[in-house]
C-alpha cells in the first residue's frame, strides 16, 4: 500500500478531493436555482447606515441618497446607478435605509449567505459577473454553469477509475510474473498435468478475480470517503446540528435493519442446512430397497420417508419465504425506516417553518444528505471487498510459497556427459499424492544405448525419466553418471546434456526458427537446417508459407501432431545432448510420419543414451532393451523378444495396448 500512496495513490488522492469539491459546488448550485425560483430576485430590506454600507460592500450595489421628503420625486439631474436594479425609492428616515429590489437574480441568496464561511465567494462571484444581477440571466448562467460542473465531476469520476483500474491492473501484473515464475519452477515437477491446470487457473481467474476486487476497493476506498465528507461539509453549511440529528437517526436505522438482516441470514443458512439434511436421509433411504423388501417393512419405511419428505419440505417453505423477503422483515424494515424519516422530516420542517432554514437551503440539505447516505452505503462494502479479495489472494499466496524440491546444490559443480554407465542407487520417490512410484530401484545401464520405459501405470516409468534432468527429487537414493552424483552437478551442465522432448510440449511462440532456436542466440542458420534435417523437419518446413519464418501463435497452428514432435525433435538435436529422453505422441500417426521417426531414431540413437516412453510397438522393438516397471520396481528386463518369452507381466502389457483393436 505504500507504493500505492507513492505513486498512482496520490494521483487518486487528488481526483477524490476533487469530485468532493465538486459535489459542493453542485450542491450550492442547486440552492441558488431553488432560491431563484422561489424568491423570484426579490429583496426588501431595512438598513442601519453600517449595514447598508456592509451591504454595498458585499454586492456592489450603491445608491444615490436623497433628501427627506424629495425621495418621491428625485430631481431629473440626479445622477442614477444603470446597473442598480433597485426598483423602489431609498428613504432615509430615523438614521434607517430602507431597501427594495426586484428583478436582482441571486441577490436574496447572496444575503442571506453573508455570514456563511462560502458567503464572500458567492459576494465577489455576484459582483464579478452582471448577468447574475437578472433573474433570466442568472437562471441561464446557474443552468450553464450546473452542466459544465457536473460534466467536470463525470471527467473526475473518469480519470479516478483510470487511477484505480491501473493501480489494481499493476498489482495483477506483479502477482501473475511471481506466478509465472513460481510456475516455471515448479512446473517441470508436474507428472500428472494437475500442477498445469492449477496454475492456468490462478494465472488467469484467480489473478483476474484480485484485479477486479482491487479495483473495486480502491475505487470505493478513494472516492465514497471524501464524498461522504464534502456531503457532510455542505450539509452542516446548512445547519450543523441538524446534521447531527438527521446523522445520528440514520445511523440508528442503518443499525436495526442490518441487524435484522444478520437475523435473516442466520434462519436461511439453518433452514439450508436442515434441508441437506432430510435430503440426504431420503436419498440414502433409496439403498435399504432389498432390507425393507426382505423384512416387509414397506409400512413403516413409508411413514418415515414421508416424515423426512414434510420435514424437508417445511424448510424449503422457510427458505422461500426468505428469499422473498419475509414479511415480518418488511414490516420491521418499513416502520423503522418510516418512523425515522417522519422524525427527520419534522425536525426539518419546523427548522424551516420558524425561519430557521429557507426552503432552498432544506432542499439542499435533503440533496446533500440523500447523496451522503449513497457514498455511506458504498463506503460500506469496503470490508466485504476486502474479504472477496484476500481469499482470492490467498489462493494464489499459498502456490506462491511453495518450495520446489530440486534445487542446485551449494558449491555445484560442471557434470561431464554421461559416456558409460548410468547408475541408479536405491531411489524412493513419491508423488505429491505420496503415490510411491519408484521404490528403492537399484539399477546400473550401460551408455549408448536404447531402452524403453513401459509400466502398466504410465506415471512410474515417467517418474523415472524425470528424475534423470532433476525435474524431480528422489526422497532417498542417487542417480549416478559415470560415478557422479548428478545432484552435485549444476542444473544447466546436467539439462543441456539430457533433455526431455515430449510430443505434448506446446509450441512456443513466434516462427518454426524460433521454435527450433528455443531462445539461443549462438546457432547459425546452417547448424539450425541441419538439426531439422536430422528431425525429418526440413521438407514439411521448406512447404509452410514462409517456411522457417511461419509464425506458430496457436492460433491458427498448421502442424499436424507428428510435425510438432519433428519440430520437438529437432529442438533438442540442436543441442546434441548425450542423454535423450523421448515420449512419443498419443495422437494417431500417418504411415509416411511413421517411416520418417523410424528413420529418425536410427540415426540419433547412434552414440547417445536415448529413453523412450513409446507408443508404437515398432519403437519398442527397436530399442536394445526394455525397462518394465511394477509396482515402482523393474519387474523386467531385456530386449523384446526376451520379454515375450519370459515375461507374463510384459505379455498383458503387449496384449492390451497392441492387439488386433489397437489404434495403430
Amino acid at each position: 500500500m505504500s507504493e500505492w500512496y507513492a505513486g498512482v495513490g496520490r494521483g487518486a488522492l487528488a481526483w477524490s478531493i476533487l469530485h468532493g469539491a465538486l459535489w459542493c459546488l453542485l450542491l450550492l448550485q442547486l440552492g441558488l436555482f431553488l432560491g431563484l425560483l422561489v424568491d423570484r430576485g426579490g429583496l426588501s430590506l431595512t438598513l442601519s447606515p453600517e449595514e447598508n454600507s456592509h451591504f454595498e460592500r458585499l454586492t456592489g450595489l450603491k445608491h444615490v441618497a436623497a433628501p427627506l421628503g424629495a425621495a418621491a420625486a428625485p430631481k431629473p439631474d440626479a445622477p442614477v446607478d444603470a446597473e442598480n436594479p433597485e426598483s423602489a425609492r431609498v428613504a432615509l428616515a430615523d438614521a434607517v435605509v430602507v431597501r427594495t429590489f426586484d428583478d436582482a437574480g441571486i441577490l436574496p441568496s447572496v444575503w442571506r449567505a453573508r455570514d456563511a464561511w462560502w458567503g464572500g465567494l458567492l459576494a465577489a462571484a455576484y459582483r464579478t459577473f452582471p448577468t447574475l444581477r437578472q433573474n433570466s440571466s442568472a437562471l441561464v448562467v446557474l443552468l450553464t454553469a450546473a452542466a459544465v460542473t457536473w460534466l467536470v465531476r463525470m471527467w473526475t469520476v473518469a480519470q479516478l477509475r483510470m487511477r484505480c483500474r491501473l493501480a489494481a491492473s499493476e498489482v495483477a501484473r506483479r502477482l501473475r510474473q511471481h506466478l509465472h515464475r513460481q510456475a516455471l519452477r515448479l512446473g517441470a515437477e508436474d507428472l500428472d498435468g494437475s500442477e498445469l491446470a492449477g496454475a492456468k487457473s490462478l494465472i488467469t481467474e484467480e489473478a483476474d478475480r484480485v484485479r477486479v476486487g482491487v479495483f473495486q476497493w480502491l475505487y470505493c476506498g478513494a472516492r465514497y470517503p471524501w464524498e461522504a465528507a464534502f456531503l457532510v461539509l455542505a450539509a452542516g453549511s446548512v445547519e450543523w446540528l441538524l446534521t447531527a440529528q438527521w446523522t445520528l437517526f440514520a445511523l440508528v436505522g442503518w443499525y436495526v435493519i442490518a441487524r435484522a438482516q444478520q437475523q435473516v441470514e442466520r434462519t436461511r443458512r439453518l433452514a439450508e442446512d436442515r434441508a441437506q439434511t432430510e435430503l440426504k436421509f431420503l436419498a440414502d433411504d433409496l439403498g435399504h430397497a432389498r432390507l425393507v423388501r426382505g423384512y416387509g417393512m414397506d409400512d413403516a419405511n413409508q411413514q418415515q420417508f414421508q416424515a423426512h419428505m414434510d420435514r424437508y419440505l417445511s424448510q424449503l417453505l422457510v427458505l422461500d419465504r426468505i428469499q422473498d423477503n419475509p414479511l415480518w422483515l418488511r414490516l420491521v424494515s418499513s416502520l423503522a425506516g418510516a418512523a425515522i424519516a417522519a422524525f427527520l422530516l419534522w425536525l426539518l420542517g419546523m427548522k424551516t417553518l420558524l425561519g430557521f432554514i429557507t426552503l432552498p437551503a432544506a432542499g439542499v440539505f435533503l440533496a446533500a444528505f440523500g447523496l451522503g447516505m449513497n457514498a455511506a452505503a458504498h463506503w460500506r462494502r469496503l470490508p466485504a471487498l476486502r474479504s472477496e479479495v484476500a481469499i482470492a489472494v490467498d489462493r494464489i499466496w499459498r502456490y506462491l510459497d511453495r518450495l520446489p524440491t530440486v534445487s542446485q546444490a551449494v558449491g555445484a559443480k560442471f557434470l561431464q556427459p554421461l559416456a558409460k554407465t548410468l547408475h541408479v542407487e536405491r531411489v524412493t520417490y513419491r508423488d505429491p499424492h505420496d503415490r510411491l512410484l519408484i521404490d528403492r530401484l537399484d539399477v546400473q545401464l550401460a551408455g549408448g544405448r536404447s531402452y524403453a520405459l513401459l509400466s502398466l501405470d504410465p506415471l512410474e516409468p515417467k517418474a523415472f525419466a524425470y528424475l534423470l534432468p532433476r525435474f524431480i527429487e528422489p526422497q532417498s537414493g542417487r542417480i549416478l553418471f559415470d560415478g557422479e552424483d548428478i545432484a552435485w552437478g549444476t542444473l544447466e551442465s546436467l539439462r543441456a546434456e539430457t533433455i526431455y522432448v515430449s510430443a505434448d510440449d506446446p509450441m512456443l511462440p513466434g516462427t518454426v526458427m524460433d521454435n527450433i532456436l528455443a531462445g539461443r542466440t549462438d546457432v547459425t542458420l546452417p547448424q539450425a537446417t541441419d538439426a531439422a534435417k536430422e528431425a525429418r523437419a526440413h521438407n514439411f518446413i521448406s512447404r509452410l508459407p514462409q517456411g522457417y519464418e511461419t509464425s506458430l501463435d496457436g492460433r491458427a497452428d498448421p502442424l499436424d501432431a507428428g510435425q510438432r514432435f519433428r519440430l520437438a525433435l529437432a529442438r533438442a538435436l540442436l543441442r546434441k545432448p548425450s542423454v535423450l529422453i523421448i515420449e512419443e505422441p498419443e495422437a494417431p500417426l500417418d504411415e509416411d510420419t511413421k517411416q520418417l521417426l523410424d528413420d529418425t531414431y536410427n540415426r540419433i540413437c547412434q552414440g547417445r543414451t536415448v529413453f523412450f516412453l513409446p507408443r508404437r510397438l515398432s519403437t519398442v522393438r527397436r530399442c536394445d532393451d526394455i525397462l518394465f516397471f511394477q509396482n515402482g520396481t523393474i519387474e523386467a528386463y531385456g530386449p523384446h523378444a526376451l520379454l515375450v518369452k519370459e515375461s507374463p507381466l510384459y505379455r498383458h502389457w503387449e496384449y492390451i495396448n497392441f492387439n488386433e483393436f489397437r489404434r495403430e
